[in-house]
């Protein structure tokens, strides 16, 4: 087997990774650099296009920033026969499906075949069940003809639709199309805290992942439509490409939590400032309606960044919005005005943060007042939309509504 990868990007084998003495470096290649602008930011925000090869630190934490964190990567290493802590063997090992539209794999290797669903594996629902029920041991249903990547710690499984409107395993590179995620074992109700909040953000016109819930083998789980892939009616699949902004930022997964050495809210809108002007009005948007909903887990890695063809980039749909606050977590994974408690942030201190940014005052503030007298109507739809709506979220939401309106 090659000790060389190729990352492939659209149909181009755009850089290449080699490992010597656990130290790796990656380099363009000569076709990338011919196709593309000097500069571009073509993997990641860390990586922007030169003849020059990437050491080791900048290139671990972004093939890091791909793979499955804490038990998941420990398990599926131990099943796969590696090191957890050898990132180019799980890279290896996983690259040919994961977050964004890379593909990687040994440079010896064929190129990555024409991205469709129609490879999948049918299932049928008992075998899904068995698939989620086996999360623990086997974490995102990987195994010798499964070999996809995707971050976090929280048990998921990754699927294809198919367009039939069935579901099938993603083997031998083909794309997932779906994230389903089963109920957290302790922490009731999770899968209806998270359609509903994100239905929230939907119905407040915020560019999100779309959701539904479904109930397979008597468990509860959340399907989420990946938002990097563009999938046409006969199958055929586009892939998105994007990076989280510890990635976009060159910290480690561990560091996602500002207290960890991650990055902040201002440092996120410092990049958006660079790169798309107009997205900090989402961000403040985002930050508006994570601190409504109690959601003090949107760390580095749950804001994300996406890449267009041209190089322009975008602050991807959001995703994994919860009401941690339901659970008795009121922490803040990037501060808010130096604030740390989700529980203790005010209208204030939100114009306090995004003025930090670059908005004026004015302005912020007539985001975030024109957003929270829009919030009581979004979630009166958002729980008629979603059965068995957690009575602790609507609560902890008329809470958090009256600190930010009386402040």
């Amino acid at each position: 087997m090659s000790d060389r990868l190729a990352i492939w990007l659209y149909d181009t084998k755009v850089a290449t990774v080699e490992q010597e003495r656990r130290r790796m470096r990656l380099q363009y290649t000569p076709q990338a650099i011919q196709t593309f602008p000097a500069g571009t930011p073509l993997l990641s925000l860390q990586l922007g296009l030169t003849r020059e090869r990437f050491p080791n630190g900048v290139v671990r934490s972004f093939l890091d920033g791909l793979l499955p964190e804490d038990d998941a990567r420990r398990l599926i290493a131990q099943d796969l026969g590696l090191r957890a802590d050898d990132t180019f063997a799980l890279a290896r090992a996983l690259g040919r499906d994961c977050a964004g539209a890379l593909v990687i794999q040994p440079d010896d290797d064929e190129p990555p075949p024409p991205a469709s669903t129609l490879t999948a594996e049918p299932l049928n629902e008992a075998e899904i069940a068995h698939l989620v029920e086996n999360l623990r041991s086997a974490p995102l249903g990987v195994d010798q003809r499964v070999r996809i990547s995707l971050a976090g710690i929280q048990e998921k499984l990754l699927l294809t639709r198919l367009p039939d409107g069935g579901w099938g395993r993603p083997v031998d590179g083909t794309p997932s199309t779906h994230i389903l995620k089963p109920e957290m074992r302790d922490y009731p109700q999770t899968v209806e805290n998270e359609a509903f909040c994100m239905r929230i953000a939907k119905n407040l016109g915020m560019d999100v992942a779309d959701v539904e819930t479904i109930t397979i083998g008597g468990r509860r789980l959340i399907v989420v439509s990946r938002y990097d892939r563009v999938v046409a009616p006969n199958g055929d699949v586009g892939r998105v490409h994007q990076e989280d902004f510890c990635q976009a930022t060159g910290r480690l997964p561990a560091q996602k939590y500002e207290e960890d050495g991650g990055p902040s809210l201002r440092k996120l809108a410092g990049v958006l400032s660079e790169a798309d002007p107009d997205s900090l009005e989402s961000l403040l948007r985002a930050v508006t309606l994570n601190v409504v909903i109690g959601n003090g887990d949107a760390h580095a890695k749950n804001f994300s960044l996406l890449h267009d063809r041209g190089g322009a980039l975008h602050l991807a749909p959001l995703y994994d919005l919860l009401s941690t606050l339901t659970y008795g977590d009121d922490r803040l994974a990037m501060y808010i005005d130096s604030v740390h408690r989700t529980n203790r942030v005010t209208f204030k201190r939100l114009i306090n943060e995004a003025a930090t940014w670059g908005l004026s005052p004015t302005r912020a503030e007539e985001i975030v007042s024109d957003f929270l007298a829009c919030t009581p109507d979004a979630v009166k739809r958002a729980e008629s939309e979603t059965p068995r709506t957690p009575t602790e979220v609507l609560e902890i939401i008329s809470a958090q509504l009256d600190k930010l309106s009386a402040t």
